[in-house]
């Protein structure tokens, strides 16, 4: 790929563009923001020259009319479109085209054939996507957390998740692997099935545990079986549905009932569980601070998926492009969305960033 050269005042300029930019984005966001301070270690945004890509054979993701065309989960429009204002201010002649944000599931095939620079989506791949994208491209795309994921459900982002009960369960704490024995079964310790074996008791001591939650190939129940279940087998008890609302709904009605489903819902006949990792440790219901400091369980990510060939580097746009996300002013993007996703610490930018130099 081309790349071109700036002379010193050029890029003093640019540096000026950014800060201006990121201002005035910042101007339009209300107060009520998410009030989040981003990590001052982060590096402040020094743009390296890179040519804009052109459209050819080996570069499909440059539209006809040289817009680059995203492809992927359209929650996160919000911070792509503040991204790619500051990118097209720093280098000239590049424009995106955003028509492609339309969901989750599109990422995947766009990536497997080159037709996206990358792919925002609110849960990590599954088996049915990673199979054919392993047999074209020759290997798995690269995961790049991007932000935690939100604690507020009204913008319609990727969340956290949470642990609910009853109102009317006394029940108030538990651990990882204790969640796991309810909701599944084949754990060396045994399963969990009623509410005595976690210590309540009177009435709760033999009545049994209804756990519920989403199937396990959607983005929840993936990212419980994969993360925190061992992908074990979920117990006969556990009963399956659609979405947040719906499994919450049934467990109001439910004295019994136990449920995973999105974080901020606690209220009414719902209460919410804090968890901790292990006995004794740091018990969380998933506050801010606690994603930020990686205190919460269940905890989730912004992931964009990138498309590497075996042995290669990583396309000089895509590496330059991601240096600005991971920079202070993309991450104060990120900060800046009200009731949106939660912005890495300087450590997990590196981290991220890192990924996207090695050669496998």
């Amino acid at each position: 790929m081309k790349t071109f050269t700036h002379s010193p005042s050029r890029l003093a300029l640019q540096a000026a563009a950014v800060s201006l930019m990121l201002a005035a984005i910042s101007g339009l966001v209300p107060a009520q923001a998410q009030d989040i301070v981003v990590d001052a270690a982060l590096p402040a945004y020094q743009p390296q020259p890179v040519a804009p890509p052109k459209n050819g054979r080996d570069v499909r993701y440059v539209a006809a009319d040289g817009s680059i065309k995203i492809v992927g989960a359209d929650h996160a429009r919000f911070v792509i479109e503040g991204f790619n204002a500051l990118f097209v201010q720093t280098h000239p002649g590049v424009r995106f085209n955003l028509d492609g944000l339309k969901g989750t599931t599109t990422v995947m095939p766009a990536l497997t054939h080159g037709t996206t620079p990358f792919g925002p989506m609110g849960r990590g791949y599954n088996r049915v996507e990673l199979t054919p994208f392993k047999k074209i491209v020759g290997r798995a795309p690269v995961e790049i957390r991007v932000a935690h994921t939100a604690t507020d459900t009204s913008a319609h982002l990727a969340t956290a998740l949470a642990i609910y009960v009853n109102k009317a369960n006394p029940l108030t704490q538990l651990t990882t692997a204790q969640v796991k024995r309810i909701f599944t079964t084949g754990s060396p310790d045994g399963s969990l099935s009623r509410w005595g074996q976690l210590g309540l008791t009177g009435d709760w001591a033999n009545r049994v545990i209804h756990p519920y939650g989403t199937p396990a190939h959607t983005g929840f129940g993936s990212y419980m079986g994969k993360a925190h279940f061992n992908d074990q087998t979920y117990s006969p008890n556990y009963e399956q549905y659609g979405n947040t609302t719906a499994i919450l709904k049934r467990l109001a009605a439910d004295p019994a009932g136990i449920a995973f489903a999105a974080i901020g819902k606690e209220g009414g006949d719902l209460k919410q569980i804090a968890i901790a990792d292990h006995e004794g440790g740091f018990y969380s219901k998933g506050a801010l601070e606690d994603l930020q400091n990686n205190r919460y369980a269940y905890d989730r990510f912004l992931y964009f998926y990138v498309r590497r060939e075996p042995h290669q580097a990583v396309d000089p746009f895509v590496r330059e492009y991601f240096r600005l996300v991971f920079s202070k002013e993309g991450q104060q993007i990120i900060a800046s969305q009200v009731n949106g996703y939660t912005p890495l610490s300087a450590q997990e930018a590196a981290a991220e960033l890192a990924k996207l130099d090695s050669i496998d």
